[in-house]
């Protein structure tokens, strides 16, 4: 009997590394949970309180006490878990690394054999080629520079103190962005924006529209845009959207640019990204004066100038250089990593995303809505959806948006509802049926939309044919 007793000790007891390997993971779990929740808290103070991660902090928290308990389990039971958990980690990123370096390589490839199938020329240039192109023939080319640049340094520096440009590069030939084939290039108007020149006169713009690349007219010919159509349908519109906008540079640019034209209409294109680049903008102590100081402005119509001169020497020592050059293979490399690392795709894909706190989303409207009515003028937000939109698959923060725009009681014109849901093919709305920017077609449709619900409110164009 003895023997036999001391054998089945024998089956049951483990080995130590076993053990040990199990203790390993148990604790670098606890470790991470708890690193995960003071990134949460960390983030949450950081983002001003718009986006809401208590859920993550509270799952954190939970999941490491009971690792952190589940270390006074048997040896048996606690190997066990420690491979499944185990295993569970080496799955998850292993899909995650297959969704960062598998998926964006077919994407790229699909659109370039999406273009060959349809027999669509396409300008296989890089921008640097473009660039060295324009400049043989006498035009200089300039990249289009975004307002989002300036962020991390509040701007830029001068002789009187920071100023933060809120347009592009005034008065030069832009090269913009290829999605649909051919390079999308515009001449900027004297306060950098995608319009013709001339424009900017007070009382006799009828519509101004304020978002990001999507109002800027991104990838498309210069008469493709939404404001190109919105003009010849009737309309005095002008835009002073640019690409990476956030809520608070848009509000910022109502002030300097809406405020001396005091249009009839005021347009808030929206585009699922905003919040998020509404994080990033809190961080300048400049834009954070708009929304906080009624009457702050840089004066910036007055300094355009100084912002020519400025932006055209920030892009010969800063900008210029990394068009000349590839972009390191090194750094690349590093984003991929820190985007498996946070499982990036993954949690997209599952809208496993911090919930926004409209509040100060709501205060920039707020602000917005009482700064048109000042004029007498008219805000409408505009909702533009992703390709994600289509069958509804993605609306990341869509309900909490449209209410919080529905209280403030400012007309909503939702794109989503108007155009996606009823167009019977809206792949071909985008770029090779590919994400991206809305093409030509798309842009014309949301014009039209827009164009239709002015109408039905009694606001026609003082140029109609009609």
């Amino acid at each position: 009997m003895k023997n036999s007793f001391k054998d089945v000790n024998r089956v049951t007891d483990q080995p130590q590394f076993a053990i040990k390997f199990a203790n390993v993971v148990f604790l670098l779990a606890v470790f991470c949970f708890i690193l995960i929740a003071i990134l949460a808290v960390y983030k949450t103070y950081k983002s001003y309180y718009i986006y809401d991660y208590s859920i993550f902090i509270l799952f954190s928290v939970i999941s490491a006490t009971l690792l952190g308990l589940g270390l006074r389990l048997s040896n048996d039971l606690k190997i066990n878990l420690s491979l499944l958990m185990f295993s569970v980690a080496i799955t998850v990123y292993a899909f995650e690394t297959y969704l960062e370096l598998v998926t964006v390589t077919e994407k790229t490839q699909s659109i370039e054999i999406e273009a060959k199938k349809l027999g669509v020329p396409f300008d296989s240039r890089t921008a640097t080629e473009v660039f060295n192109d324009l400049n043989e023939t006498g035009n200089k080319g300039y990249p289009n520079i975004s307002p989002q640049l300036f962020i991390k340094s509040n701007g830029l520096g001068t002789n009187n103190g920071r100023i933060y440009p809120l347009g592009g590069i005034p008065n030069i030939t832009t090269v913009y962005c290829n999605e649909s084939g051919y390079w999308s290039i515009y001449e900027a108007d004297e306060h950098g924006f995608n319009n013709p020149k001339g424009l900017y006169q007070r009382n006799k713009i009828e519509i101004l529209l304020t978002g990001d690349s999507m109002t800027e007219g991104a990838c498309v010919n210069p008469d493709e845009s939404i404001t190109a159509v919105i003009r010849k349908l009737g309309f005095n519109a002008i835009n002073i959207g640019k690409g990476g906008n956030g809520p608070l540079i848009e509000f910022a640019a109502l002030k300097e640019y809406a405020e001396p034209l005091k249009p009839k209409i005021v347009l808030w294109m929206y585009y699922i990204n905003d919040l998020s680049e509404l994080v990033n903008e809190t961080k300048s102590l400049i834009l954070r004066k708009y929304l906080n100081e009624d009457d702050y402005s840089q004066n910036l119509i007055a300094r355009q100038d100084e912002i020519e001169r400025l932006l055209k020497n920030n892009f010969i020592e800063v900008l210029e250089p990394k068009y000349n050059r590839e972009i390191p293979s090194e750094k690349m490399m590093s984003n991929k990593l820190i985007n498996i690392m946070k499982l990036f795709n993954l949690r997209s894909r599952i809208n496993l995303i911090a919930r926004p706190n409209p509040a100060v989303f709501k205060n920039i409207l707020v602000n917005a809505k009482k700064l048109v009515s000042g004029w007498g003028g008219s805000l409408y937000f505009v909702y533009i959806p992703s390709i994600s939109g289509i069958n509804n698959k993605y609306h990341p923060f869509r309900k909490v948006l449209l209410s919080t725009v529905t209280e403030l009681d400012i007309p909503i014109i939702d794109i989503q509802r108007e155009v996606l849901d009823l167009h019977p093919d809206p792949l071909s709305l985008f770029p090779f049926r590919n994400s991206g920017h809305y093409n030509a077609e798309g842009y014309q449709f949301i014009a039209e939309v827009i164009e239709d619900r002015l109408k039905k409110d009694g606001i026609n164009p003082l140029n109609s044919k009609n």
